[in-house]
């Protein structure tokens, strides 16, 4: 076992030093990270359709992935009250880096001609996801002993600016170094074996980033931490209650409304990169496009949060997730093709990017609001699962639709309607059972126009697995 230095303060000067010097650290590290996400996991659908994967593989890829990380996150709480945090993010991180070698040689291996590429490829990002969901609960239960709690907005702020920066920049990058290879293979008579060549190079440049990543990551100071037990209810327990407390009814809510969402969730790609016929570089665009008015929109999401409740910014939200099939669908009336590359660009990553970000945000906030924080991690836990089990069940139903191949529609177009009208149903009727557990203002229209302002930050919230900490132990 490792030696430790006496026990201080986290005020101790030599402590205080480590622990500012991690949190820089952690803005480099983000950054670094962003980069590996922007050219590694924001090409996954992309490159299976690369391979050749139908429309149903790619739904039952969106499914897996959404699937396996909350069953596995589960664990991670259990694995922080027997390992080092700092151990498990480490370890967690370096089987991800190991295995995008078969995740790239899956390309070449579908290049020469090998059969059945695109399943082994679901079954490589599965596990490529697990090993995320085994380091998140730790890495955040790690950020959460070291940034003060007066700073913790402020602080995830600027690391989020930052990452969010680099992270975008990268996902556009990437996709005119895919184009520019694809042209070159036009040239060359072999668009295949160059396509897989430049996803090969992104995937490349994302693992040595994550390498890089993880050196930055093992540099940082950690404190030692007590592991209270006391607290734990099963899932089982969970469930049971569910219908008698606001929390329960709240992810009853969220596990409908990702049934319905996860119906028409994995065809975006596969709507504009195969009937659409777009460029990676348009669908990375309208893809980013989203985040950035994500981005835009959530300061005012907050605010509108503090003041007027979770429960009201979830269900105005919630109505313009109901829209945005209906946005999609609106494309197919525009008869120019680079006018409808406009269209998607902004009409719905627009209205996406207010509704996700004011529901992504109330729907984190609302937990620490209905749950005391020593059972916090177990009921975020039980929550990411119920969430995960709707979103695998509604891309398998949505690659079911697909598969029928219905000759009145286009099977994609037809997947939308459905998911719009699942959602008009789960929202009409799900709305009800949701209360608001804190004292509010009134809500007012005029206070969303008075206060849209562009960008000035973004803040995120930190799932800091109290639960769990009884005691967070500084040493020299």
């Amino acid at each position: 076992m490792k030696k430790v230095g006496k026990e201080v303060s986290a005020r101790h000067p030599i402590v205080a030093r480590k622990i500012n010097e991690s949190l820089e650290l952690s803005v480099s590290e983000g950054s670094v990270a962003s980069v590996s996400t922007g050219l590694g996991l924001s090409y996954f659908s992309p490159f299976a359709l690369a391979m050749n994967a139908t429309a149903v593989q790619v739904g039952i890829l969106f499914a897996v992935i959404n699937l396996l990380p909350s069953i596995v996150q589960m664990k991670g709480s259990v694995l922080i009250g027997k390992f080092s945090r700092k151990k498990i993010v480490l370890i967690g991180l370096a089987w991800k880096i190991l295995l995008w070698v078969p995740i790239i040689l899956t390309g070449y291996l579908f290049y020469i001609g090998v059969p059945h590429m695109v399943w082994v490829l679901i079954v490589l990002v599965g596990l490529f996801y697990s090993f995320g969901a085994i380091v998140h609960p730790a890495w955040f239960s790690w950020m959460g002993s070291l940034v003060p709690e007066n700073r913790r907005g402020k602080y995830f702020s600027r690391r989020n600016q930052a990452a969010g920066f680099f992270g975008i920049v990268t996902m556009v990058a990437g996709a005119v170094l895919l184009d520019g290879v694809k042209e070159i293979g036009v040239s060359n008579g072999n668009v295949v074996g160059f396509t897989m060549l430049g996803f090969g190079l992104l995937f490349v440049i994302s693992a040595i980033t994550r390498v890089w990543s993880w050196s930055l990551l093992k540099r940082q100071y950690e404190p030692r931490i007590k592991v209270r037990k006391k607290d734990y209810f099963s899932c089982r327990q969970f469930l049971n209650k569910c219908s008698s407390n606001p929390f329960g009814r709240f992810v009853v809510f969220r596990g409908l409304l990702s049934f319905v969402v996860g119906i028409a969730g994995p065809f975006w790609a596969v709507y504009m990169l195969r009937d659409l016929g777009f460029s990676y570089v348009w669908f990375m665009l309208i893809t980013v496009s989203a985040t950035v008015f994500h981005l835009v929109f959530l300061p005012l999401m907050g605010k509108m949060s503090d003041r007027f409740g979770n429960i009201k910014v979830m269900s105005i939200c919630s109505w313009l997730i109901v829209a945005t099939p209906l946005l999609w669908l609106g494309s197919t009336l525009i008869g120019n093709v680079l006018w409808v590359k406009i269209y998607l660009l902004f009409v719905p990553s627009i209205v996406g990017g207010f509704a996700w970000s004011g529901y992504n945000l109330a729907t984190n906030n609302y937990v620490y609001d209905a749950v005391s924080s020593r059972k916090r991690g177990f009921g975020v836990a039980y929550m990411n699962l119920i969430v995960g089990v709707g979103i695998f069940l509604g891309a398998s139903l949505g690659s079911l639709l697909v598969w029928f191949d219905f000759s009145f529609m286009n099977p994609l177009l037809f997947v939308f309607a459905v998911s719009f009208v699942g959602r008009f149903l789960v929202v009409t009727f799900g709305l009800r059972i949701l209360r608001e557990v804190r004292h509010v203002r009134k809500f007012s229209s005029n206070y969303i126009i008075k206060e849209l302002q562009p960008v000035r930050g973004v803040v995120r919230e930190v799932h800091y697995l109290e639960h769990l900490v009884e005691k967070v132990e500084h040493f020299k």
